[in-house]
């Protein structure tokens, strides 16, 4: 009896189960990326999370200032913001505690692509980040004090 002869549609579909649970395991896997670094002494330093754009604070999001965002657009297309600043916003004892962020965030994000968001004035756009990994964000249009217009997000 050939081997095909003997394979039940509950062996295929286990199969396709267990494929199906292999192909995940990348997207697990760099979901949330786990920097390690060593400290002064030589030491290993504690893990460091990668910021993610849900509960990213200033401080966390600090380091990617000069980079540039890739921002998705129905209307525009793609678009390349550069973040210049990130303000933290402090709120206090204010700020209702089940929250998932520990303080709002104000970025900030300047580029010759801004035109269109402009014209826009706000909206939600699908912003993504290498490191940070993709969101759904609200950006409203902001003047500047001698002419021009930056592009801001609030994160609450």
């Amino acid at each position: 009896m050939r081997f095909l002869d003997k394979v039940s549609r509950r062996m295929v579909l286990a199969g396709q189960a267990a494929l199906a649970g292999l192909a995940t395991l990348p997207s697990i896997a760099t979901a949330r990326s786990v920097t390690v670094g060593v400290d002064a002494s030589g030491v290993a330093a504690a893990p460091k999370l990668q910021p993610r754009w849900d509960t990213a604070t200033a401080e966390e999001l600090a380091p990617f200032i000069g980079q540039r965002f890739r921002v998705k657009s129905a209307e525009h297309g793609n678009l390349v913001l550069k973040l210049i600043s990130v303000e933290p916003g402090r709120s206090g004892a204010a700020r209702p505690a089940d929250l998932a962020r520990r303080e709002a965030v104000t970025a900030v994000f300047d580029s010759p692509d801004l035109a269109p968001l402009v014209a826009d004035q706000y909206g939600s756009y699908q912003v993504h980040h290498p490191q940070i990994g993709s969101a759904e964000l609200y950006m409203t249009a902001s003047p500047r004090r001698h002419g021009g217009n930056y592009v801001e997000v609030v994160l609450n």
